[in-house]
C-alpha cells in the first residue's frame, strides 16, 4: 500500500466501503466510496440493540460472551462459511466416483452457502427470449481450458498434490501455476507425455523471487508476476523453516530448515514503470511466453489495471478478497481485499473505456465454486477463471486450517513425509470435478441463449438482483454500477480479450546479435566465444534472451564458465544481465543503471569504472550500480567497483558478491550466497535476513547501529575458513576491476581484519547444525556398518558388500541445497553437538519423554486410538452395573484429548456429525490442558445431558471425525462423558432456577430426552414448565428403553431431580389423550410442546405371529427394567430359553446383553440385510455414517460365552413355528441375496436351497419404529407427514395448530438421542420467541446470536426511541 506510518495512514482512506448507505457514509466516512449503498441508521441501531440485549438481558439463557462464534472456523449455527461440512462431503464424493447425483448435491448446498456468504450470490439470471438447445453450446472440452489452478507453490502444499493438479490441469488442456515457490526441472524436462505431465504451465514471480531462474523462466507458457493476493493485499507471505525440506529447499534455493519470507512489495517495483520494466524483463527472459500481472480487487483497480495494459501486460487477473492462503493472519483474511465481482466489473469497464480491453484477457480468482460462479464472472467480464481452494477439496483437503504448522492429516498442506504418505487424491478427481463444472456452465449459456462462451463475455446485462432478497439487509444493496454493460458505455470497441497483440519491439534489441553471434555455441559446434560492444541506457536487459536461448536448450546447467564472453563499454541501461544464466562472462567498463543482475542465474558480471576518469576519482564514493541489484539472485558471481545504490542483494539465495558500498536496506530478506561490502551500508542493513552471510568492513565503527539485528547476530571475523573466503574474492576483485579499496584492505590485512563484521543470520546458524547433526549421525551409522562387517569377516561370515563414499553419502544435489563447504558457516567448537550420543536418538528415553509431555500439535500421529472403552466381557456379563471401564478409560484421557487436531471445518459437529453442534475440538483441547471446569462449561453451552449422550449415543461425530479419513477417530464420546462424571463428582452441578419467571406456562407431554431438554431450556428462560409422562417414572426411553448396564437409571434420576430442584413440575402415570385431553392442556397453558416419541414399534406378519412367546424389543427391556427398580409386575423371562432377535441396532444388542444376564440358553440375531464390509464401501464415503461391521458390547459377550457371534445376516424368517399348545418353538428361514434392479434400487431375492429352521421359545422383534401413536393427534387435530409424524414447516416446530408445538422422534421420526436433546432445545427456542418476541435461548451449536440472526423483533417498544433518535 506504500504506507509505512501511523501518521499516513490515518485519514488515508484507502478502504471502500461495501454495504454502507448514503445516510451512513455521508455523516460517518465523508468522501469514502460505497459503490453497492446499503444499510442505514436503523439497521445498525437494530442490531446495536439485539446485542445490547444479549449483554444486558434479565431473562435467563445461553448468553456466553467468551464463545467463538465461528468467525474464523466452521462452527455449527454460526457464521456461515463457503467452506462447510455438507459441501465439502458433496464434492468430494462427486470428483471421486465422478458422480453427477453427488455433484447436484454439491451444487444446491453450494449456492446456499454462496448466497449468504457472497455479493454474486444476491444476483440472478435473467430469462432469455430465445434459449438454446444446450447441443449447440460449446464444448465443455473447449470450455475447461479456460480454467487454470490458482499460485499454490511446493513448499504450501506437498510434491504430490501439486504435481497431481499440473497433471490433471495438462490433461485438460488447461494450465496449473507454480505459485512462488519455483519448479523442480525434471518436472519440465518430463513433460513429453500430456496426459502425465508435471510440468506446470504458469510459472509466478513473486517477491520472494523463489526459485526464479532463467531456466525457470524459459520453461512456461505464461509468466505472472504477482503483485498481491486477494486473501491478504499488502501482506507477505512466510514459509516456516520446519517446512523447508530438502526437496524445497533444492528447488527455491536455499538451505533445509531456514524460513522463507515473502516480502509485501516486490522491491524492483515501485511505479507504474517499475512494473512495465519487469513486464519487460519477463518478456525478453521467455519470448514465447504471457505476460501475466495478480491484481487485487479494490477501489481503482480498474485504472491501475489499465495502466498495467499500458504497460504491455498480455493478462490481468484480478484476485478476490476471500481466496484461501495458508499463510494469511486473521485480520488478513478477514479485512483485507475486495469481493472479486466488484473488480471484475470494474476492470472490465474501464479497459474498454479506454479501448484497452482487447490487450488483456482477465482472469479472476477468489472461491469460484460452481458453475454459477464462472458464468457470473464472465457475464462481469472475466476470460479465465482460477480455482485453488476446490481443487485441493476434490484432492481431499478437508480445510483444516493449520496449514502453517505442517500437520495437514490428509497429506496436502504439510512436507512430514509420513503425513504426506496419507495423500489419496489423483488427477482424475480433479478432472472430474472441471469437466462437471464445465457442463453446468453450459446448461446457463444455453438457457441464456449463448452458442460459444466468447459471446457470453461482458454480456452484465442477463444478470439482476435477486427477486427474494437474502435478509433485510440485502434489500438495500444497489448492483446498478457493476451491472453495467461496458459496451453501453463505449460501443466502437473490440472486448474480445487477448485479439490486439502488445509490442514489445523484441526485434531492436542488442540481445539478437549476441543470439546470433553465439549460434555456433548454443548448437555445440563451437566451444567458446569472445564479443565487445559498446551499449547505451536505452539497451535494456541486456543479456537475458540469449540467457533464455541458453536455459531453453541447457536448463540450470547452463554452460561451462566463461563460454560466452562479452566486453562492455558504457552506461548500460536497466535489468542489466538480468536471469544472465551459467556459462556467460560480462564485463562493464561504465555504470549501468537499476536492476543489474537481478534474478542472477549462474552467470558472472563484472562492473568498473570507465578507465579514463582522473586520478582523483574515487570509486568508493560514487554509485556505479543503481538500486535493487542481484534481486532474487541464485547463483553466480557480481563485482561492482563503486557502491550500490538501496536494496542490493535483496532476496539473494546464493550469488557472491563484492561492492564498496550499498544504500539502505542492504541484504534484505536474505536466505543464501555471500557478500562482501567494502564501505559504508545505508540504514536498516539485514531486515528480514534468514540466511546466508554478509562481511561488511565497518571503519567508522557505526554498522551495528544500522544494522536491523532482529535475525542476525554480528561477530568478527576471527576464524581462518572466513579469512581465507574474504581474501580469495578480494584478489579476484582487484584483478578484474582495479579496486584500490580492496588492494589496501589486503595490503593491511592484519589490521583490517580486525574492521570486518561478519553478518550471520540466527536462523541459518541452527538450520546448519541440524545438517552437520545429521550428518555426523549418518556417518556414525555408516561406521557402525563398516564395524559390523569387519565383525562378520573376523568370524569368516559374508557380509554384503557396502559403499563407502568419501563424501559420507551426501550427493551433489544435496551439497547445491546444503552449502556446508562455505566458509564461516558453522562452528566446529560452538555446533550445540557435544558428542554423537547426543545426535543419535535414544528411542526408550524418547518414549519415557513423551509420557511426561504430550504433543498436541502433532499427537493425532504420535498416538494410538484407545479401544477398550468397556470392562472384561467375561466380567461384566455376570452384572447388571455399568459395562464402561470408567478408571482405565480416565488413565488414557489427556493422551486421546491429544489426538483431537482442532479442525478448522470439524466435521464432528457438522451435518453427519453431532446434531447438537458440540464444540468437540474446544473442550478436548481443554481437557487435555487440564481445564476440567472451563471443558464442562464449553459442554454444556450445547447439551444438556452429557451423561446420557456419553453413554448411550452411537456417537456419530466420531464417524465423522476428520482423523478418521486414514486413522482411527478420536475418542470423543468417551472425553465427554468423562468431563460430565467429574463435574457430578466435584460438585460443579448443582440446581440454577431461573432468577425470574415470566408467568407464561408451557406444558410438555412426554419426558424422554426431547421433552427433557425443552424443558430444561423453558425453565431457564424463567417460563413455568409442567412435564406430563404416562408412565411411573420419568425419563421415557432413557428409563425403560435402555437397558441399566448401558445407562445406569441412577444416572437418569439423579438428573430429573436435579430438574426438578430447578423448577420443572414432574407430573407422572398421566396418558395426556386418554385421562386429560390435550384441547384442555391447550387451554390451560401458553403453549403446549409433544416429545411423545416414535412409539409404534414395527410388527413382523407372517404366520405364528400370535404365538406365544413372540414380543416387541421395547415390551421386553421396559418390563424388566420396571422389574429391577422394584415393581411389583410380570415381565418377559429369558432364563433357560433359545432367545432369536429380529433385527440389529442398538435394541437388538440391548436385548441380547438383556437375554444373556438372564441366563439365556442361547442366543441368536437375525438381521435380513447383508453383513456390512469392515471399512467403508464405495458408496460410503467419508464423512457419512460408516456402515461396516461393528462389535458392540452383546455381541463381544455373546462370543465369550458361546464362542461366535450371535449374528446371521442375509436371513428372512417367513413362519413361526407352533408347538402344538400355541407356544412358539422355532422359526423357518431362508437366506436372501440382494442386488439392484436398473433404477439403482435394491431389490432382495430369496436363494433355493437356503431353507433352514432355528429353533425358538423366546422371539424379540426389534426392527424400529414406525411412528407417534394417533390417539393424541387424532385428537388435537395436528396434521401428520406422509410418514405419519407430525407435521411442522421444514426447520421449524410450530404444527398446524396454533400454541401447539412438536420436537423429538414424534416430528422427525425415530432418531437418536442427540438428535432428540437438539430438537427439544431448538422448539424451546421456538416457543419462547413465539412467548416473549425475543430469545436468548441458544440456536444450533450454541450460538445464541450472529450477525442477521432474528433473536428479537425489531418492532419491540424497547427498539423504537432508539432507533429513531439514531436515524
Amino acid at each position: 500500500m506504500g504506507i509505512s506510518t501511523l501518521h499516513s495512514y490515518k485519514g488515508a482512506q484507502i478502504f471502500e466501503a461495501v454495504g454502507i448507505g448514503k445516510e451512513v457514509i455521508d455523516k460517518c466516512f465523508v468522501g469514502t466510496v460505497s459503490r453497492l449503498e446499503g444499510v442505514n441508521f436503523s439497521v445498525i441501531a437494530n442490531e446495536a440493540m439485539q446485542r445490547h440485549h444479549q449483554a444486558f438481558h434479565k431473562r435467563g439463557g445461553d448468553i456466553n460472551p467468551l464463545l467463538e462464534t465461528g468467525n474464523y472456523h466452521w462452527r455449527n449455527g454460526g457464521e456461515k462459511h463457503i467452506n462447510d461440512p455438507v459441501s465439502i462431503a458433496n464434492i468430494q464424493d462427486a470428483a471421486k466416483t465422478n458422480n453427477q447425483s453427488a455433484y447436484n448435491k454439491y451444487k444446491e448446498s453450494q449456492q446456499e452457502t454462496v448466497r449468504q456468504c457472497t455479493l454474486r450470490g444476491q444476483l440472478d439470471f435473467k430469462k432469455s427470449e430465445n434459449p438454446v438447445d444446450i447441443s449447440e453450446v460449446e464444448e465443455a472440452k473447449e470450455i475447461v481450458k479456460r480454467f487454470v489452478t490458482g499460485a499454490m507453490s511446493f513448499g504450501s502444499i506437498s510434491i504430490e498434490a501439486h504435481t497431481s493438479l499440473a497433471i490433471a490441469m495438462n490433461r485438460i488442456g488447461a494450465k496449473s501455476n507454480t505459485g512462488e515457490g519455483g519448479e523442480d526441472e525434471y518436472r519440465y524436462l518430463n513433460a513429453d507425455d500430456p496426459m502425465n505431465s508435471q510440468r506446470s504451465a504458469i510459472k509466478q514471480v513473486a517477491s520472494g523471487r523463489f526459485g526464479v531462474n532463467s531456466s525457470y523462466l524459459a520453461h512456461a507458457d505464461e509468466l505472472q508476476i504477482k503483485m498481491a493476493q486477494g486473501a491478504k493485499p499488502g501482506e507477505g507471505g512466510e514459509l516456516p523453516g520446519y517446512k523447508v525440506s530438502e526437496d524445497i529447499a533444492k528447488t527455491r534455493h536455499s538451505v533445509p530448515g531456514v524460513g522463507l519470507i515473502s516480502p509485501p512489495p516486490h522491491h524492483d517495483i515501485y511505479s507504474i514503470e517499475d512494473l512495465a520494466e519487469l513486464i519487460y524483463n519477463l518478456k525478453c527472459s521467455n519470448p514465447k511466453a504471457r505476460i501475466s500481472v495478480k491484481l487485487v480487487s479494490e477501489m481503482g483497480v480498474g485504472i491501475v489495471a489499465a495502466g498495467v495494459a499500458k504497460g504491455k501486460a498480455e493478462h490481468i487477473v484480478v484476485s478476490g478478497h476471500d481466496g484461501g492462503t495458508g499463510a494469511s493472519t486473521w485480520t488478513g483474511i478477514k479485512h483485507g481485499g475486495l469481493p472479486w465481482e466488484l473488480g471484475v466489473a470494474e476492470t472490465h469497464q474501464v479497459l474498454t473505456l479506454n479501448n484497452l480491453r482487447s490487450r488483456v484477457r482477465i482472469q479472476t480468482d477468489g472461491q469460484l465454486r460452481t458453475g454459477r460462479d464462472v458464468t457470473i464472472a464472465a457475464l462481469l467480464g472475466a476470460d479465465e477463471f482460477a480455482f485453488s481452494t476446490v481443487p485441493l477439496i476434490v484432492l481431499g483437503c478437508i480445510m483444516m486450517r493449520k496449514c502453517h504448522l505442517n500437520t495437514c492429516p490428509v497429506g496436502i498442506a504439510t512436507q512430514d513425509p509420513e503425513l504426506r504418505k496419507k495423500f489419496e487424491g489423483k488427477p482424475e478427481h480433479v478432472v472430474n470435478y472441471f469437466f462437471m463444472l464445465a457442463e453446468e456452465i453450459r446448461e446457463y449459456m444455453a438457457s441464456m441463449g449463448f452458442r460459444t462462451f466468447q459471446e457470453m463475455i461482458g454480456q452484465s446485462d442477463m444478470l439482476k438482483p435477486a427477486d427474494v432478497a437474502l435478509n433485510s439487509k440485502t434489500k438495500m444493496l444497489r448492483f446498478d454500477r457493476i451491472l453495467k454493460k461496458a459496451t453501453d458505455l463505449r460501443d466502437d470497441v473490440s472486448i474480445v480479450g487477448g485479439c490486439m497483440k502488445q509490442d514489445f519491439e523484441l526485434e531492436n534489441r542488442l540481445d539478437n546479435k549476441l543470439i546470433e553471434a553465439a549460434h555456433d555455441v548454443l548448437n555445440g559446434n563451437s566451444k567458446e566465444l569472445k564479443l565487445a560492444y559498446k551499449v547505451d541506457n536505452s539497451c535494456r536487459a541486456f543479456g537475458t534472451t540469449l540467457s533464455y536461448e541458453i536455459a531453453s536448450r541447457f536448463c540450470e546447467k547452463g554452460l561451462p564458465d566463461k563460454t560466452i564472453q562479452i566486453s562492455l563499454v558504457g552506461s548500460a541501461g536497466q535489468s542489466f544481465c538480468a536471469f544472465l544464466a551459467r556459462g556467460v562472462y560480462v564485463t562493464l567498463e561504465g555504470d549501468a543503471n537499476d536492476y543489474v543482475g537481478k534474478g542472477l542465474s549462474g552467470g558472472t558480471v563484472i562492473v568498473f569504472p570507465s578507465k579514463g576518469l582522473p586520478a582523483a576519482y574515487k570509486s568508493e564514493n560514487n554509485i556505479i550500480v543503481g538500486n535493487v541489484c542481484l534481486y532474487g539472485a541464485t547463483e553466480g558471481i557480481a563485482y561492482f567497483r563503486g557502491q550500490a545504490a538501496e536494496r542490493f542483494c535483496v532476496r539473494n539465495s546464493g550469488a557472491i558478491a563484492v561492492v564498496e558500498g550499498c544504500g539502505d536496506h542492504g541484504c534484505e530478506y536474505m536466505t543464501g550466497g555471500r557478500t562482501i561490502i567494502l564501505a559504508a551500508t545505508g540504514r536498516n542493513f539485514a531486515a528480514g535476513m534468514s540466511g546466508g552471510i554478509a562481511y561488511v568492513l565497518d571503519r567508522a565503527g557505526n554498522f551495528p547501529q544500522k544494522c536491523n539485528k532482529e535475525m542476525v547476530a554480528l561477530e568478527s571475523v576471527v576464524k581462518e575458513i572466513d579469512q581465507k573466503f574474504i581474501q580469495e574474492h578480494l584478489k579476484e576483485f582487484v584483478k578484474l576491476t582495479g579496486s584500490e579499496v580492496a588492494q589496501q584492505v589486503l595490503d593491511n590485512w592484519e589490521t583490517e581484519v580486525k574492521n570486518f563484521i561478519k553478518v550471520f543470520p540466527h536462523e541459518y546458524r541452527r538450520a546448519l547444525r541440524t545438517i552437520r547433526a545429521q550428518k555426523l549421525a549418518a556417518e556414525q551409522k555408516e561406521k557402525d556398518n563398516l564395524e559390523a562387517i569387519a565383525h562378520q569377516n573376523e568370524n569368516g561370515q559374508n557380509g554384503e558388500e557396502m559403499s563407502t563414499s568419501s563424501d559420507s553419502g551426501v550427493s551433489d544435489d544435496e551439497k547445491v541445497a546444503n552449502p556446508l563447504a562455505e566458509p564461516g558457516m558453522i562452528d566446529n567448537e560452538d555446533t550445540g553437538v557435544a558428542d554423537i550420543e547426543e545426535v543419535i536418538p535414544d528411542g526408550e528415553r524418547q518414549k519415557k519423554h513423551a509420557e511426561k509431555i504430550l504433543d498436541k500439535t502433532k499427537g493425532f500421529a504420535l498416538y494410538k486410538r484407545y479401544k477398550k472403552p468397556y470392562r472384561s466381557a467375561k466380567v461384566r456379563q455376570n452384572d447388571w452395573n455399568e459395562i464402561y471401564d470408567h478408571k482405565a478409560v480416565r488413565r488414557n484421557l489427556r493422551t486421546q484429548a491429544a489426538r483431537c487436531m482442532d479442525c478448522g471445518t470439524p466435521f464432528c459437529q457438522g451435518h453427519t456429525g453431532c446434531p447438537l453442534g458440540n464444540i468437540i475440538p474446544s473442550w478436548n483441547d481443554l481437557v487435555f490442558k487440564g481445564l476440567w471446569r472451563d471443558a464442562l462449561q464449553r459442554l454444556l453451552v450445547t447439551n444438556n445431558f452429557p451423561e446420557f449422550t456419553g453413554r448411550a449415543c452411537p456417537a456419530p461425530c466420531e464417524g465423522a471425525c476428520v482423523l478418521g479419513i486414514t486413522s482411527p477417530a478420536v475418542t470423543i464420546k468417551a472425553i465427554e462423558n468423562t468431563i460430565i462424571d467429574r463435574a457430578f463428582e466435584q460438585g460443579w452441578i448443582v440446581p440454577e432456577p431461573p432468577a425470574q419467571r415470566t408467568n407464561k406456562r408451557v406444558a410438555i407431554i412426554g419426558s424422554g430426552p426431547s421433552g427433557l431438554a425443552a424443558a430444561q431450556q423453558l425453565n431457564k428462560a424463567g417460563h413455568h414448565v409442567t412435564v406430563y409422562e404416562r408412565n411411573d417414572r420419568v425419563g421415557g426411553l432413557l428409563m425403560y428403553g435402555i437397558p441399566t448396564m448401558k445407562l445406569s437409571k441412577a444416572v437418569v434420576q439423579r438428573r430429573v431431580k436435579l430438574l426438578a430442584d430447578e423448577g420443572i413440575k414432574f407430573l407422572t402415570g398421566v396418558d395426556v389423550g386418554n385421562q386429560i385431553k390435550g384441547s384442555q392442556l391447550l387451554k390451560d397453558n401458553d403453549a403446549v410442546l409433544l416429545c411423545t416419541g416414535s412409539t409404534r414399534p414395527r410388527d413382523l406378519p407372517v404366520p405364528g405371529r400370535n404365538l406365544e412367546g413372540v414380543h416387541f424389543a421395547v415390551d421386553f427391556l421396559e418390563k424388566w427394567q420396571k422389574t429391577q427398580m422394584g415393581n411389583d409386575n410380570s415381565y418377559i423371562d429369558a432364563k433357560g430359553k433359545d432367545v432369536v432377535v429380529i433385527g440389529g441396532g442398538d435394541t437388538g444388542c440391548d436385548c441380547i446383553g438383556t437375554s444373556l444376564r438372564m441366563e439365556a440358553n442361547s442366543i441368536t440375531s437375525f438381521e435380513i440385510l447383508s453383513e456390512p464390509p469392515p471399512t467403508r464401501g464405495n458408496g460410503n464415503p467419508w464423512p457419512t455414517w460408516p456402515r461396516i461391521l461393528r462389535v458392540d458390547y452383546g455381541h463381544e459377550e455373546v462370543k465369550v460365552k458361546h464362542g461366535q457371534d450371535p449374528r446371521i445376516f442375509d436371513i428372512l424368517s417367513e413362519e413361526f413355528l407352533d408347538d402344538g399348545n400355541g407356544n412358539i418353538c422355532g422359526i423357518r428361514t431362508v437366506h436372501v441375496k440382494w442386488s439392484k434392479d436398473d433404477s439403482g434400487r435394491f431389490t432382495m431375492e430369496k436363494i433355493p436351497g437356503t431353507e433352514k429352521t432355528y429353533k425358538a421359545d423366546l422371539v424379540l422383534l426389534a426392527m424400529g419404529f414406525l411412528g407417534p401413536e394417533y390417539m393424541l393427534i387424532d385428537e388435537m387435530g395436528l396434521q401428520q407427514d406422509p410418514r405419519s409424524n407430525v407435521e411442522t414447516p421444514l426447520g421449524k416446530y410450530k404444527t398446524s395448530v396454533d400454541r401447539v408445538f412438536a420436537a423429538g422422534d414424534c416430528r422427525r421420526g425415530q432418531s437418536l438421542i442427540v438428535h432428540a436433546i437438539n430438537e427439544g432445545r431448538q422448539a424451546a427456542r421456538e416457543i419462547d420467541m413465539f412467548l416473549m418476541g425475543r430469545t436468548f435461548l441458544a440456536g444450533p451449536g450454541g450460538v445464541v446470536f450472529t450477525p442477521g440472526s432474528k433473536v428479537a423483533n425489531p418492532k419491540d417498544n424497547l427498539f423504537k426511541p432508539v432507533v429513531g433518535t439514531l436515524a
